[in-house]
């Protein structure tokens, strides 16, 4: 397969601190020859940056010139014969990138992604005002219609061809758009027991159809503390590592996933290199 790596170096729109250095500590780490282990056709990865010459006082406004850079280069990946997009985000702001460009190559694709949180506030919603999350809102055509047309994200994602595994924070505002929208929901709560895998396919396989091609997401906080320390937003629980990775298999072999990502990876905060390893295990998956 030939996959094509796309690395987003930000935490939201900030360069070279915290999270912003997760996309080049897994390069770092082996993860392009890992990848050609697995007989992957692996070319250079491509690096998104802001020019000074783009960079405004408005935080939105950054976020939507990262994602239209992003979406630019999935998309001519994709017309170069790629197969399969991987996209290092230093935090979730950044998906909307990878969206926008399998839209923009492909069609509006369906996503998954697999989170502790639902990244689904709005403006209105929000308790907190923190961007991260609300990119899944914003792809889902909820709110902040500039950053998604931005990237390229003109047909917002459908609810029926949109999931959420893994969360167990979710605000009240996340709750009652689930509740209003035909959105699959998996909740941490039901990743504890084994049976992951039967339980990840049977409720996304009917919903294949929904798209012709599939995001993946997985914010690396999905796996709690101990397996990503440092992580900023912990979340009351969380699955153990292995049913995340089934999870993550499952996905890829139940919908047509075309790009993925992997993001919120802070190096700095990670000592004995444990999430390092998750981050480069989810890749590994995912493929």
């Amino acid at each position: 397969m030939q996959i094509d790596i796309v690395s987003v170096p930000y935490q939201t729109d900030v360069a070279r601190w915290g999270c912003a250095g997760g996309p080049q500590a897994f390069l770092d780490a082996g993860l392009i020859e890992r990848l050609r282990e697995k007989r992957h056709s692996v070319r250079e990865p491509v690096w998104i940056e802001l020019p000074r010459a783009e960079r405004t006082r408005d935080t939105v406004t950054n976020l939507g010139n990262i994602a239209r850079r992003t979406a630019a280069a999935v998309s001519a990946a994709f017309k170069n014969g790629s197969d399969f997009v991987l996209a290092l985000e230093g935090d979730c702001t950044h998906a909307l990138g990878p969206i926008g460009g399998l839209a923009q190559a492909i069609e509006s694709p369906g996503v998954v992604w697999i989170d502790a949180h639902g990244d689904m506030n709005t403006r209105e919603t929000t308790t907190s005002g923190f961007w991260g999350g609300m990119p899944y809102a914003v792809a889902l055509g909820w709110d902040l219609e500039d950053w998604r047309l931005a990237a390229g994200l003109e047909t917002p994602v459908r609810p029926e061809a949109a999931a959420l595994i893994g969360a167990s924070d979710l605000d009240d505002g996340e709750i009652e758009a689930l509740q209003h929208h035909p959105i699959l929901r998996m909740d941490a709560s039901e990743m504890m027991e084994p049976g992951v895998t039967e339980r990840v396919a049977k409720a996304l396989q009917p919903r294949s159809g929904e798209a012709a091609a599939w995001y993946l997401h997985v914010d690396l906080d999905v796996a709690g503390p101990e397996e990503l320390p440092g992580g900023m937003t912990p979340a009351p629980y969380w699955p153990p590592r292995q049913h995340l990775l089934e999870a993550v298999r499952t996905t890829v072999q139940s919908v047509p996933v075309r790009a993925a990502s992997i993001a919120v990876y802070n190096p700095s905060l990670d000592i004995n290199g444990r999430g390092l390893r998750l981050g480069l295990d989810m890749a590994m998956a995912m493929v």
